[in-house]
């Protein structure tokens, strides 16, 4: 089966339209053109479309109730900045005000009456989403023909993270831009100070073309006929030109993160854990109670799903919050054309603001005394452990793209083996130890490594151009070069290092591994600790088009590995995903049905009590997530199969456990 026919059967025999649309998207990126057609300036839709980075709530609050006045309109929009090529969107605006990305920020105590019209300044009707009180009954949607206006009146409702949204055709899932935050406070003048951040997708597709995909007998393969171009956006802009944040040692940072776009994004913070506090879907807010808080570094957020969270900046420097999946922070899925392809790659990969775009927040740490160097220097009475890890292509089997990997030693003492394998070799740290890594690149092309989870200074992050405090900036390891990272790390735990070059081949060619912190004392033992570590392999192209084809899902660098267990023996097993762009479950299973663990960690950080107790052996486990869980072996002679599925429920890749 060629790869376009196995996109459209993948996506057509998905459990759900929206799966299937989300999924869809993802794999159209690969159908990109070279060239955004911008907006004629002469165009007589020339209104400016501005950037909203929620920090203004509209309307006017008078005697407890906001008078709330909306339009949705066209206008001019430049996600990546003055110099970014201009779109011509529909978007949402006050009245007397311009145009907005995302919507008008709609932002109330509890309690608060909200009388909220709104005109439609389109050419088509639309239907308006979540202007309703938030109190978990359904919320009827609102519409409005051409020309005209509707008003509605409601109560606030609970406190909590919503969404409002709406569309010109049918979309059964918020996305495009006309779509914004509605904040609702506790009662009082209680709420503490925060931030907004609301995710938008863009496509080059006309209203006419998706109300065309939406009214089809099989809206998702006539989609993929229109091969349509997609990109993401915070709060109106892409990187480079999102919004710079700048916080001071030691204070708390609260967000709220708001997913109005049709796909998942697994958020990943660099050099922090972060608390999530609450969750929700645009209608309803739970918050999260201290029994099952979890501390993660990385939060996978459903279409049309919120989020608050906070977080406590522990060190100075450069860091970054961005989407783990590749292609929604890839250099490649710029707007701006700059020279061909493979230039426009290429210059990416060398500037830490063009290495990314997309979905990606930087933040800047201040301390005292700041500027001031980041390195970290180990007291004179602890000598650090001192491993070496050689970077260096391997040998390419018939038909598949040469592999890269990493060769490591400890000391002066020679590797074993000089042997480039997929995935690279398991780091196994002491928690409280300092450790010393030299990268020795042997490549033929620059690469930068990331240490995903570790909590470090910022200069050995591995986010090239970026990583590091004032004038301190950590750049690519080129050809030849070598670069030392020095940590201590603070907890046990499962993490990773991968490339941060957000480049399919690198990634795919085995620029990955393992890494495992254990407590002093504990010894790290593969007869009962497992690491099972999900990738892509034998890319040979850049562009998500592998993820069409399942044959590429490796486990621990195989198609189908073979595991020997023993019977009647507790085992810790770890699972770990480092593919580009996969969100996959993973699951244990027996002739008899599913068997059952217990979770005991996310990102290497303790789950809370009350959510480590034993049940069916299956998670959802999205890019950049890693989960340890406890499994009781049988005493008896099994055969347990590790299964992996993508989020349709399709078989992508199986392990073979046999008990013994």
């Amino acid at each position: 089966m060629n790869p376009l026919r196995h996109i459209i059967v993948s996506i057509v025999h998905g459990r759900s339209f929206i799966a299937r649309y989300a999924l869809l998207m993802l794999v159209a990126v690969s159908a990109w053109s070279d060239s955004v057609t911008a907006m004629p300036s002469s165009s007589p839709d020339n209104r400016i479309v501005v950037p909203n980075d929620n920090q203004r709530p509209a309307g006017l609050l008078a005697d407890g109730t906001l008078t709330l006045t909306l339009r949705a309109g066209r206008g001019s929009w430049q996600p990546e900045g003055p110099g970014g090529p201009a779109l011509l969107i529909e978007a949402l605006g006050e009245a007397a005000s311009a145009l907005t990305v995302p919507g008008p920020l709609i932002r109330v105590a509890e309690g608060t009456s909200i009388a909220a019209s709104i005109r439609n300044d389109l050419d088509t009707p639309f239907q308006v989403h979540g202007l309703c009180k938030r109190d978990g009954s359904p919320c009827p949607s609102i519409q409005v023909p051409p020309g005209q206006a509707r008003e509605v009146r409601f109560k606030s409702g609970r406190p909590g993270t919503y969404h409002y949204w709406a569309t010109s055709m049918n979309a059964p899932v918020p996305f495009r831009e006309l779509a914004g935050a509605f904040i609702v406070d506790p009662a009082g003048g209680s709420a503490k100070p925060d931030r907004v951040f609301v995710i938008t997708e863009w496509s080059n597709l006309t209203g006419r073309q998706l109300r065309e995909v939406f009214s089809a007998d099989d809206p998702s393969a006539r989609f993929l006929q229109l091969r349509p171009r997609i990109a993401f956006m915070i709060n109106g802009l892409a990187w480079p030109s999102t919004e710079r944040l700048t916080y001071q040692l030691g204070e708390t940072v609260r967000w709220r993160v708001i997913n109005l776009s049709s796909q998942s994004h697994p958020m990943h913070l660099h050099g922090f854990y972060f608390d999530v506090n609450a969750l929700g879907d645009g209608l309803r807010d739970q918050q999260v109670d201290a029994a099952h808080t979890r501390r993660v570094v990385t939060q996978l957020m459903p279409p049309g799903g919120t989020m608050a969270m906070s977080w406590m900046p522990e060190r100075a420097g450069n860091w970054v919050f961005h989407c783990h999946i590749m292609h929604h922070v890839s250099p490649l899925r710029r707007l701006t054309k700059v020279g061909n392809r493979n230039t426009r790659h290429h210059q990416a990969e060398r500037d830490g603001s063009g290495g990314m775009a997309g979905m990606v927040l930087g933040i800047t740490v201040q301390g005292p005394g700041e500027p001031s160097a980041v390195e970290k220097h180990t007291p004179a009475t602890e000598t650090p452990r001192k491993l070496t890890m050689v970077m260096r292509p391997g040998i390419a089997a018939k038909g598949h793209a040469r592999p890269a990997g990493f060769v490591l030693s400890e000391g002066t003492i020679p590797p074993a083996s000089d042997h480039v394998g997929m995935p690279g070799p398991t780091l196994v740290l002491r928690r409280d130890e300092p450790v010393e890594i030299t990268l020795v690149n042997r490549l033929s092309e620059a690469t930068a490594i990331h240490w995903h989870g570790m909590e470090l200074d910022s200069y050995y992050d591995g986010v090239h151009g970026l990583s590091g405090n004032g004038k301190h900036v950590a750049q690519m390891i080129e050809p030849g070069d070598r670069f030392v990272v020095r940590f201590t790390p603070p907890r046990a735990g499962t993490f990773m290092y991968h490339t941060h070059l957000h480049e399919y081949r690198q990634l795919s060619s085995g620029l990955y591994g393992p890494m495992i912190v254990t407590d002093p004392g504990e010894s790290f033992d593969p007869a009962t600790d497992h690491v099972l570590i999900l990738g892509r392999s034998g890319v040979t192209s850049e562009g998500p088009t592998i993820l069409s084809d399942p044959e590429s899902v490796v486990l621990n660098g195989e198609r189908s590995p073979r595991f020997i267990w023993r019977a009647g023996q507790r085992h810790r097993v770890r699972f770990i995903n480092i593919t580009p762009d996969d969100i996959f479950t993973v699951s244990l299973q027996t002739a008899e049905g599913p068997e059952k663990w217990m979770p005991l960690t996310k990102d290497g950080a303790r789950l809370p009590p009350a959510e480590a107790t034993l049940g069916p052996a299956r998670q959802t486990l999205a890019v950049g997530e890693t989960y340890d869980f406890e499994y009781q072996a049988p005493a008896a002679r099994k055969t347990v199969w590790i299964e992996i599925r993508n989020r349709s429920g399709k078989w992508q890749a199986q392990g073979q456990v046999n008990v013994k």
